[in-house]
């Protein structure tokens, strides 16, 4: 039985709050400062007004770059530009702005965290490695007006607080409006903008694409919507509030599996079917609802910020969006007996990726390929005896795949 059915979401029938998100779809250019380039990289620190809290601005930090600030000269002029959203345990990153700009885009990509550019911990003694995990030791010091931190008590509703003092308001408001404010300068397109997240960085992508459909193109790694469900994997409960009368709203509110049924921005999900926070169970739903939905599926791909962004294929499905080459398309799986067959188009090379689920958990799955044939634009092969759950992947002449899901 392939993975990818539709299964029905926990009888939850309200839509998209869109009233909710008004003020922030208000799309206002913040003000904003620019403070020179970080330590040993091009690209240059930013700060920009975010959304109010208790009644003051509050600011985020941002990392920014070109391809003439990359190169230290030069005049830049109708470029395509890209949001970077970071994920949990992240930071504005300067070498993701840097790679983008290395293509030819203006890349913005910030701290939905509060944090800015400088350590937690300055001064990290071997003492201090002991007690410490690398994750901790990484962290960046809180802006004194930064807003709001990520933690499970600030994500849930569970603790009353008020809706807009929940820590994805203040994120999706981070997003728009670096959104807005690089759609302003003078070397961008604003017609040829797109968005990225990582994990986090994902959910925030499918949940702030909903809000600003301004974006030509959408590319969620790992993150979903659905985190709701439960799975075998990883316990989102303290996220989500489950078992508390504010579950109902926080899922309206904050689950991207509500924007993602009005969403419209052309989108690129893009998983492994091993990943040990997102399954394939919420992630495929995620992908279904998407109008405008694909996916790629990495049976090798590691859950990580360097690893994630650093799928191909995420430049080349935003670069078909806004003018470039065409991304490869793929049909849906048809199934007689034990015959699979799936269209591929212009495919130059088509997999059939299964697994037997032994496992105790489906994030310690082994997932096999074998190839398949391919004539007149129809891949083929034989379902080995022992697949339980299966999927296609397709590769064009030009080295991009593309997933069935």
């Amino acid at each position: 039985m392939i993975f990818a059915v539709c299964i029905a979401s926990g009888g939850f029938v309200f839509g998209f709050d869109s009233a909710f998100w008004r003020d922030i779809q208000k799309f206002p250019v913040p003000q904003h400062r620019f403070d020179g380039a970080g330590k040993n990289r091009k690209a240059l620190k930013l700060y920009f007004e975010g959304e109010k809290l208790d009644g003051k601005p509050t600011e985020v930090f941002a990392y920014y770059c070109t391809p003439a600030i990359l190169r230290g000269g030069g005049v830049d002029k109708n470029l395509p530009a890209v949001v970077c959203v970071h994920g949990g345990g992240g930071q504005a990153f300067a070498e993701w702005v840097e790679l983008w700009a290395s293509r030819g885009y203006a890349a913005i990509a910030i701290d939905w965290r509060g944090n800015g550019p400088d350590p937690r911990y300055p001064n990290i003694t071997p003492e201090m490695r002991k007690k410490l995990s690398p994750y901790a030791l990484g962290q960046r010091k809180h802006l004194e007006n930064g807003g709001i931190e990520h933690t499970p008590q600030t994500v849930s509703l569970a603790d009353g607080k008020a809706e807009k003092r929940a820590w994805a308001y203040f994120a999706v408001g981070a997003v728009v409006r670096a959104h807005s404010l690089i759609r302003s300068f003078p070397e961008v397109d604003a017609n040829k903008t797109a968005v990225t997240g990582i994990s986090w960085g994902g959910f925030l992508t499918c949940l702030t694409s909903g809000v600003d459909r301004r974006f030509k193109a959408a590319v969620p790694v790992y993150g979903c919507g659905f985190i709701y469900d439960k799975t075998d994997v990883f316990n989102w409960d303290e996220y989500t509030g489950a078992k508390t009368p504010t579950l109902k709203r926080w899922i309206e509110l904050f689950d991207p599996s509500k924007s993602l049924e009005i969403e419209t921005v052309p989108m690129l999900f893009v998983n492994s079917p091993t990943d040990p926070y997102y399954p394939l169970t919420m992630w495929t739903k995620s992908a279904k609802l998407a109008k405008k939905s694909q996916a790629l599926l990495i049976s090798d791909l590691k859950h990580g910020h360097s690893q994630g962004w650093g799928v191909p294929e995420i430049e080349a499905f935003i670069a078909s969006k806004i003018g470039g080459k065409p991304f490869p398309k793929i049909g849906a799986i048809s199934r007689s007996a034990n015959i699979v067959k799936c269209q591929v188009g212009k495919a130059q090379k088509a997999e059939l990726f299964f697994t037997d689920c032994n496992g105790a958990k489906s994030s310690q799955y082994k997932w096999e390929s074998v190839p398949m044939k391919i004539e007149n634009g129809c891949a083929r092969a034989e379902l080995p005896a022992n697949a339980r759950k299966f999927y296609i992947t397709a590769t064009d002449a030009n080295g991009n795949r593309v997933s069935t899901f």
